[in-house]
């Protein structure tokens, strides 16, 4: 084992164990599962997930997945905001889930399920024609399927200009959202803001950063949000069970 195998090794040690004390701080002990549905217990929690000093890698709805640092209510009536560093996720959560499965906290994750909502109007919809030029299911590959089905969960990002009030992220990169009758630029509000509307819901998922889970690239393709959370669950424990069995027949030889 070479310095940097064994300084991995002492810091994924070191991250499980916040994890694990991290979750106990939040339940009071470790159940085997928690569902929450209150908006003020999701955010709540979500915030001691993304402030703690536990790293997390957040598993996104459409595949790819940031680090959840923050959460806040929204101005949008039953939505909240997702915090990503400098980036924000408009949600409109069902529940949030917690499953320790397995004894080993790298397996330990929770889950959120968010519902689908209205889209801001600020950019044109597919039109019926649109949707007839599509290629037909009888010539889509399996990865044209894949990327179809992720594009299906991307949001909507758009320029905030106040609370609830949006127009064209373009405007962003233009500096200005237009002109005034006297031909002048009209300047963007300081407090404006890049948001991504998430409104065809979807579920995420917030695994520790180092978890094997998080180490293995394939999972970067959304399934966790291919099926409900029991199914997720069921999907997981199979794979904690795998290890499992591998580990003892290994002991064995």
């Amino acid at each position: 084992m070479n310095d940097y195998q064994k300084q991995y090794l002492e810091t994924k040690a070191e991250e499980l164990q916040l994890w694990s004390n991290m979750v106990i701080e939040i339940f009071g002990d470790v159940p085997t599962s928690k569902t929450l549905t209150n908006l003020d217990d999701i955010l709540d929690l979500l915030n001691k997930v993304g402030q703690s000093k536990a790293l997390n890698h957040t598993f996104l709805p459409s595949g790819g997945g940031l680090d959840l640092t923050n959460a806040v209510d929204s101005t949008e009536d039953g939505k909240i905001e997702l915090g990503f560093g400098s980036s924000t996720i408009i949600v409109k959560p069902r529940s949030v889930s917690f499953h320790a499965v397995g004894d080993n906290p790298e397996w330990w994750y929770f889950r959120i399920d968010t519902l689908p909502f209205e889209q801001s109007g600020v950019y044109k919809q597919p039109t019926k024609e649109d949707n007839d030029e599509k290629l037909d299911d009888r010539f889509k590959s399996k990865s044209d399927r894949q990327v179809e089905w992720q594009m299906s969960f991307h949001g909507e990002e758009v320029l905030e200009i106040g609370p609830g009030s949006y127009v064209d992220r373009a405007h962003w990169e233009m500096d200005h959202l237009g002109y005034d009758e006297n031909g002048d630029f009209i300047p963007i509000p300081k407090h404006a803001r890049i948001v991504d509307r998430q409104f065809p819901g979807g579920a995420f998922a917030i695994f520790p950063k180092y978890s094997k889970y998080n180490q293995n690239s394939s999972t970067y393709d959304g399934r966790h949000n291919k099926g409900t959370d029991l199914e997720f669950n069921n999907y997981i424990q199979k794979i904690v069970d795998t290890l499992e069995k591998e580990e003892k027949n290994s002991k064995n030889k």
